[in-house]
């Protein structure tokens, strides 16, 4: 019966949305060029999209892309540029715990590159903000140091997977505000379009000499905490969504000579490490997508907003067997892990 009632789930609250953003998707790119769905919630992004070429015979030139913001964050400290978009999320805690949490340097590298009462000092983000920012550019010697290993790695999987054979970079994600998007740019002088379900910044701008484009398939310029349902829950889409791994943290290249690089991940919440639960019910989203595509059905945005705002505001709309599922880690804010169902109160 729980097997059932996940694929069910599935079926009825992920299918819609799946349908509706892969039509759009596919009617917005070329498909003759490559498009990145970036990790962690583009990995069932990623796989909904093959089956709907499939299905519907199209090109499938789509790439699983490993990136995080914290990893971004982190390769970005030896560049400044970067610092107003890392820095600006709230926080309370020392400056170890800072650089710990959001930034995810090692003890060894903190003790190189800062004094002890540096670490121990008490910020406040974003208030510090231009305070950490001096500090951290007068460290940029030894902040180098401790990144260039990550970010030239990260350069030759970009490279690998085909990320610079083109002008503009096509990337997929379920939103919101375009951070990673930006990084990319800024860090690796890229012109990139992303691809949301909801983008709260859309349109195009100019960054360090490069475009930034960003659409919304369902939503676009609404906010978190806003009012519009799908974006102020959409942790339970990014439950049902992520990779069966924790976060993508760092990348080195590999001394064996069977392996490229080195990934390393942080780590899992309750949903990964029961994600064969995760599968059940994305299995059942792709199944039933299929069908709606070979028999004709789409959605209108009004219908996944409303199916989707149901599910996620009523109590007893999602089975218990998936409740075990709706956690997500917050360790940018140094929050640790977030239930959604406990802290939306939708519990029986």
């Amino acid at each position: 019966m729980s097997i059932t009632s996940l694929q069910q789930l599935g079926a009825t609250l992920v299918a819609p949305m799946f349908t509706f953003f892969n039509h759009k998707l596919t009617k917005e790119i070329n498909t003759q060029e490559p498009i990145f769905f970036l990790a962690r919630e583009g990995y069932w992004f990623s796989r909904s999209y093959c089956e709907y070429c499939r299905v519907n015979g199209h090109v499938d030139n789509s790439q699983y892309m490993l990136v995080s913001r914290a990893f971004l964050f982190k390769i970005g400290l030896t560049e400044p540029k970067t610092f107003p978009l890392s820095l600006d999320f709230k926080f309370e805690g020392s400056l170890y715990e800072l650089m710990r949490s959001r930034f995810m340097l090692s003890d060894i590298s903190l003790k190189n590159i800062f004094t002890e009462k540096q670490q121990q000092k008490t910020i406040t983000l974003p208030e510090n903000i231009e305070k950490i920012s001096t500090l951290l550019e007068q460290k940029q010697a030894k902040l180098k140091i401790a990144i260039e290993p990550s970010r030239v790695a990260y350069q030759e999987y970009l490279t690998s997977i085909g990320f610079f054979k083109v002008d503009t970079a096509n990337l997929v994600d379920l939103g919101y505000s375009g951070t990673i998007q930006t990084l990319l740019t800024i860090l690796f002088k890229k012109n990139t379009k992303g691809h949301y379900l909801i983008a709260s910044k859309p349109g195009e701008q100019t960054i360090e000499n490069k475009k930034v484009t960003m659409v919304g398939y369902l939503k676009e310029g609404v906010k978190m905490g806003g009012g519009y349902i799908p974006l102020d829950r959409s942790m339970f889409l990014e439950s049902l969504l992520t990779a069966p791994v924790g976060q993508f943290q760092d990348i080195r290249l590999s001394p064996l000579p069977d392996n490229t690089f080195d990934i390393y991940y942080g780590r899992k919440v309750t949903s990964q490490h029961q994600f064969h639960l995760l599968e059940q019910v994305c299995q059942g989203a792709i199944r039933q997508m299929n069908q709606y595509v070979e028999h004709g059905v789409s959605f209108s945005e009004a219908e996944v907003e409303t199916l989707y705002t149901t599910f996620v505001t009523k109590k007893g709309m999602l089975p218990k067997h998936s409740w075990p599922l709706f956690t997500i880690d917050d360790d940018i804010a140094n929050e640790g892990t977030v239930n959604g169902l406990d802290f939306f109160g939708l519990k029986l």
